[in-house]
């Protein structure tokens, strides 16, 4: 009999045979097989404004791959959190997690142990790391606290009053569980909000999108979960081949390449957080719209001239970038790709079969519809008023002393400083019955002062300090990938594949407020977990801050934020004197932050 076509608009072309009830069968077991891509949801929020909150942390469903993984508030991500600049966020941690997959670190064969034990580290803030070790009746950003399996421990994160808006994110960081529960997807978003009246309208009334983007190697996942002993993530790869799953995946807001919808011609904030054990992105637009793009922040920090023009978003372990989109189209509707082609893996080797993979991923859809607007508002260039704590440190005078060099050396998992320093391993920190709280420091700082470090390292492996982020000041080139890294850009995640093994950074940060731990890791999770962490010990009296920030930008601000000009002397006035400067060294004098009340 002769073969009859039969095509299916959009999905297949099938080759039908003899049998007519096979012809007519085919097509609707395979539309039975596929779905629309789902529009892009978004997670729940929680403002700091409206008091204490909970996150539990607790087995969740990894996607729709049939297994379970760990996630606050039962999904990935978890609820995102908001607060304004001197607020408090009261969070208590409720650890659901099960006691029996926390098997010691005595009984496991290599770093991944008690993966139910956590706590909580909010990325990317300028907080203290203090807690109840210090007197403190809670805990801050300190990530040597401990809940066990079955605990509720409470936490404050009070950020100064002169905090800069910006995105930001949270997830545990217990010491060799840390690539299992972040990377896992215990982990959400962490937004400031930006005071009134402290961005152009074009920027401030940008239709905001929170893109939470968490890469899930599988394969490294179920390694380390076999190693540390834990059920959960051990059957993840088989799971996911018998349903015919990818075993690297990358979710969006916890989904799998969902659509998000949008208007031409209007600007949106994509807030991207991006959550991973050890992979990069480079992420770029590719499809039937034409898509401009335009980077506002890195890491939470406003650059020093926004906007800056971009064609791919890099985003390393831990990094975020916010960036504003506008797209339009030759006919309506149309479509475009979010994805990545050019990232790799950090790293070679790790804990499982997964060395080498290699990075490309479709994140999501952009789906675009006509808008009302008749053309793309054009964005001004600006330069925001900064808090005295991120003035430009290029033209600082760095004290004597304040200088060393630091190697992020993942051959040996561990953080160097002057050529000293030893892996963070258990057997390391508990020699000779020591615990973590015996470690010692890699140097110690004083607060209130400017500090200067030559990195190498990061071409390989993500620098990420706590409590105070730093400032590229010197770089072999200029600039790297196209002008997406550049001098006098502020991070607290940095790795730049483009230096090169051997190459050096250097790099600037105030110890502005807070004394105590300054921890500094590498930001491949496994790495971190085996090692390559290190702190800083910030001595002297909280609340002291750099004296010599308003010379170097007489604009910047240590209160809250007033779009106010600066009243001018009334005629006669006589101005106060002119106070006589203080050598960098000594410290000025303490200037507390308090929260503002909330409302």
């Amino acid at each position: 009999l002769a073969k009859a076509i039969l095509l299916c608009p959009g999905i297949m072309l099938l080759t039908c045979g003899p049998s007519a009830m096979l012809c007519r069968l085919a097509p609707l077991a395979l539309l039975a097989g596929w779905a629309a891509a789902a529009e892009l949801t978004f997670p729940s929020e929680l403002q700091a404004s409206d008091g204490e909150h909970t996150l539990t942390l607790g087995h969740v469903s990894f996607a729709d791959y049939g297994f379970d993984t760990r996630g606050f508030n039962g999904g990935i991500p978890g609820p995102t959190l908001r607060m304004k600049p001197g607020e408090t966020l009261q969070i208590t941690l409720q650890n659901d997690l099960s006691t029996s997959n926390n098997v010691a670190c005595t009984q496991t064969a290599g770093e991944f142990c008690e993966v139910a034990t956590s706590n909580l580290h909010t990325h990317g803030l300028h907080i203290s790391s203090k807690g109840v070790e210090d007197g403190l009746t809670y805990y801050s950003d300190d990530i040597f606290a401990e809940a066990e399996p079955g605990e509720s421990v409470q936490f404050q994160f009070t950020i100064p009053e002169n905090h800069m808006g910006g995105t930001h994110w949270y997830h545990p960081h217990h010491h060799h569980a840390t690539a299992l529960q972040a990377g896992g997807g215990a982990a959400g978003v962490l937004i400031v909000e930006d005071p009134d009246g402290y961005l152009p309208t074009e920027y401030s009334s940008m239709v905001e999108k929170i893109l939470f983007i968490s890469g899930h190697n599988l394969v490294t996942l179920q390694s380390m979960a076999v190693s540390s002993q834990s059920t959960l993530l051990t059957g993840a790869v088989t799971a996911a081949e018998s349903a015919g799953k990818a075993t690297n995946v990358f979710l969006v807001n916890g989904l799998v390449e969902p659509t998000l919808t949008i208007e031409s011609r209007t600007w949106y904030r994509l807030r991207m957080v991006y959550a991973a054990v050890e992979q990069t992105l480079a992420v770029s637009v590719d499809g039937d719209a034409t898509c401009e793009m335009k980077l506002l922040a890195k890491d939470g920090i406003y650059l020093s001239t926004m906007p800056r023009d971009i064609s791919t978003v890099y985003l390393v372990s831990g990094g975020r970038a916010d960036v504003g989109i506008a797209c339009t189209c030759a006919a309506y509707p149309c479509s475009a790709t979010l994805q990545s082609t050019s990232g790799r893996r950090l790293q070679r080797g790790g804990p499982g079969t997964a060395a080498g993979d290699m990075v490309t991923a479709t994140l999501m859809e952009l789906s675009v519809t006509e808008g009302s607007s008749s053309a793309t508002p054009t964005l001004p260039e600006t330069s925001v008023d900064r808090p005295c704590y991120l003035v430009d440190l290029r033209s600082a005078t760095v004290p004597s002393g304040n200088t060393g060099d630091l190697e992020l050396n993942g051959r040996d998992r561990v953080v160097m400083f002057n050529n000293a320093g030893e892996s963070m391993t258990y057997a390391n920190t508990h020699e000779n019955g020591n615990t973590m709280a015996d470690w010692p420091p890699l140097t110690t700082y004083t607060v209130g002062s400017v500090y200067e470090l030559e990195v190498t390292g990061a071409n390989a492996h993500p620098l990420h300090t706590h409590v105070n982020p730093f400032q590229i000041t010197s770089m072999t080139e200029a600039s790297y990938d196209d002008g997406y890294y550049q001098v006098g850009d502020w991070h607290d995640t940095l790795m730049i594949l483009g230096l090169g093994g051997g190459s050096a950074l250097t790099i600037r940060q105030q110890t502005d407020k807070f004394t105590g731990k300054m921890v500094v890791h590498c930001h491949i999770l496994e790495h971190e977990d085996e090692g390559m962490m290190a702190y800083i010990s910030v001595d002297g009296t909280e609340g002291t801050t750099y004296a010599e920030a308003s010379a170097l930008d007489s604009t910047c601000y240590s209160g809250v934020f007033s779009s106010e000009p600066t009243p001018t002397p009334s005629p006669g006035a006589t101005p106060a004197p002119t106070p006589a400067p203080t050598p960098s060294p000594t410290p000025s004098s303490p200037t507390p932050s308090s929260p503002t009340p909330s409302p």
